[in-house]
């Protein structure tokens, strides 16, 4: 059996051994891989807080309608904050729900009224409206300020139309078709839909897949009717 020479030695390798080719190789394949995987977790973790939303929504519907029967049918009010470092807060859960147990109490210094955050905004609170005249923090009525900040599609509910009105409008002086909505501001706070004068009613400001921006939405129609976006 011939020796091994030195040459031998020095060039030759185990065979269990890799080389710095091969590694490169399983390193680029692990990346493809990371590069593909990563998207789908993202999506799968909106689709999610998505869930998430709907059935939370669907929880304080059921507050809400908790709410009104003990109050002879009516519905909590709008309240429009009067200090300027909670005007981030619009349309936030009304004080009542929480104030009566409906819902859970907010901290005394957080700026919430209830404890139910947007599950795709921390810190915020889903948001709430009603037909009528919003209130003040104090709970007197806000007679100075116009309250069509409503936007209803005229083929409510299905809400597919690009024509509607204001829930203040005269059209709607004698019954108004809609209760109450809930909704959340979706994954972008500050988009383009959501943001929309249209917006939480019209379905064209809805989200409605992983990767959308929009608002989620439930509400109900005088006819006791609960719908809610996809």
């Amino acid at each position: 059996m011939p020796l091994k020479t030195a040459s031998n030695i020095v060039t030759g390798r185990s065979s269990g051994a890799f080389t710095l080719i091969e590694l490169l190789v399983v390193i680029s394949i692990i990346a493809l891989l990371v590069s593909i995987l990563l998207p789908m977790v993202s999506r799968a973790k909106e689709m999610a807080r998505a869930a998430k939303v709907h059935a939370e929504l669907y929880g304080l519907g059921l507050a809400l309608e908790m709410y009104a029967p003990d109050h002879d049918g009516v519905y909590p009010p709008v309240r429009i904050n009067c200090n300027t470092d909670l005007l981030d807060h619009w349309c936030q859960l009304p004080v009542e729900l929480a104030n009566e147990g409906y819902v859970p109490k907010g901290p005394p210094d957080g700026g919430l009224a209830a404890e139910v955050e947007d599950a795709f905004h921390p810190g915020f609170t889903y948001k709430y409206a009603r037909t009528g005249r919003p209130y003040l923090d104090n709970g007197e009525p806000r007679y100075d300020r116009d309250y069509r900040y409503i936007w209803i599609p005229d083929d409510f509910p299905v809400c597919q139309s690009t024509t509607g009105k204001y829930s203040g409008d005269a059209a709607f002086a004698s019954h108004q078709p809609l209760q109450w909505i809930l909704w959340s501001m979706g994954p972008v706070f500050d988009s383009e839909k959501s943001e929309s004068k249209q917006a939480p009613l019209s379905a064209a400001t809805w989200y409605t897949h992983p990767g959308d921006t929009g608002v989620l939405v439930r509400f109900m129609t005088t006819g006791g009717i609960q719908c809610k976006s996809p």
